[in-house]
C-alpha cells in the first residue's frame, strides 16, 4: 500500500494482507505490532483508543 494515515501522520510503502476474517466479533481490520512500533502509536486499554505520538517517526 501507498500510505496509510493515522489522524495527520502517514506511513509510506506499507506491506498489507486482505482477506476474510471471522473472529466472532464485528472488527474493521487488525493493526500489527510492526506498524503500531513503527508508527510509535499509544494504546489506551482502558479508554479503548489508539492515539498518534507527535514525537514519533511519522511524517
Amino acid at each position: 500500500m501507498d500510505k496509510i494515515y493515522f489522524e495527520k501522520s502517514y506511513l509510506e510503502n506499507v506491506q498489507v494482507e486482505i482477506g476474510n476474517m471471522d473472529y466472532g466479533m464485528d472488527i474493521d481490520g487488525i493493526l500489527g505490532f510492526d506498524f503500531i512500533s513503527n508508527s510509535n502509536l499509544v494504546i489506551d486499554t482502558r479508554k479503548m483508543m489508539v492515539y498518534g505520538n507527535n514525537e514519533g517517526d511519522l511524517k
